[in-house]
């Protein structure tokens, strides 16, 4: 064998485990995806789950006694604050 035929012969090896190496990062990045679509939809359900509390703590705040709305200010802030980080979560930095 010369030697460009053992350097092709090595190439063509390395070459075949660097596709398998290629193979597994794929297989493995396919189940990173799955786990963080599933994290992203589970935060996307809460944050609808918190929308839909802070939409009828508001329909509440709007039915509230005038002596009484600083109390119910109070829980609406942290209702919003709650939202934020919610959306600051799924949507990123």
């Amino acid at each position: 064998m010369s030697a460009r035929q053992g350097f092709e012969q090595k190439m063509r090896a390395e070459l075949t485990q660097l596709k398998a190496e290629y193979e597994n990062l794929k297989t493995r990045a396919g189940r990173i995806e799955s786990e963080l679509e599933a994290e992203y939809l589970t935060l996307v359900e809460e944050l609808k789950i918190e929308l839909q509390e802070a939409e009828q703590k508001l329909e509440l705040f709007a039915e509230t006694h005038e002596d009484q709305w600083e109390e119910f200010k109070l829980d609406l802030e942290r209702s919003w604050e709650s939202l934020r980080s919610l959306i600051k979560a799924v949507t990123g930095p």
